[in-house]
């Protein structure tokens, strides 16, 4: 599942493979996020129903083919390398700003299943606004400690659920941290510690700055 997986965990989840594969799992991992990002900024907000249409979708290869049919070619950089931050825009269905985001999906070679990426995106107060994107949701609100590993640095960030539970916002200013701290970082290992077991993985974040900027760059005025 993306970013709305069953409560259940999977260690059997297969691994996608090739560039293909790749570029549909990240499109299809940032678009099913960014949905309920949208979706979240209202309680009683409607989900498109194409959304609704591709999540309940049992086999994973399906899902991910109807969720990239979602997404117009033209919201979407996809021209890029399959490692690169893909930039996605989703109309308000109610009007108002559209939610606008990058995401950058985890090594799927050294992460676990239940890791989907790393996503960037527009938000009124801190500006950009950094969060680890779930496969697999935790309870709404919910608190959970990260351990993010750079170098030979490897500190604890108390994260806080997103509304809909399908991402761990994290408590950074992630410009800062992408001019400073992860400047010339390849790589950011992860921990999320989980009452359920802990989840492990790694997220690519070269480029981050350049992302940062073309993110705050199409954030809604």
């Amino acid at each position: 599942m993306l970013c709305t997986g069953s409560n259940s965990r999977s260690t059997g989840h297969p691994r996608l493979g090739g560039a293909a594969s790749r570029i549909a799992f990240g499109l299809a991992i940032g678009l099913t996020c960014l949905v309920e990002s949208t979706a979240a900024l209202s309680e009683d907000q409607a989900i498109s129903p194409g959304f609704e249409k591709c999540k309940v979708i049992a086999d994973d290869q399906a899902r991910l083919v109807c969720l990239k049919g979602l997404l117009p070619q033209n919201q979407s950089d996809t021209s890029s390398a399959p490692e690169s931050w893909h930039l996605v825009r989703t109309p308000n269905p109610r009007g108002g700003p559209d939610a606008v985001s990058m995401m950058r999906t985890a090594d799927t070679s050294k992460s676990d299943p239940d890791l989907a990426g790393l996503m960037i995106r527009c938000d009124e107060k801190r500006g950009v606004e950094a969060s680890i994107a779930l496969v697999r949701p935790v309870p709404p609100r919910s608190k959970r400690d990260v351990v993010i590993s750079w170098g030979t640095t490897h500190p604890l960030f108390h994260a806080e659920a997103s509304p809909l539970g399908t991402a761990l916002i994290l408590p950074i200013d992630v410009a800062v941290f992408a001019r400073d701290a992860w400047r010339d970082q390849q790589e950011l290992g992860l921990t999320i510690q989980d009452p359920e077991g802990d989840v492990r993985g790694a997220i690519p974040i070269d480029g981050l700055g350049e992302a940062v900027a073309r993110l705050s760059a199409n954030c809604p005025k």
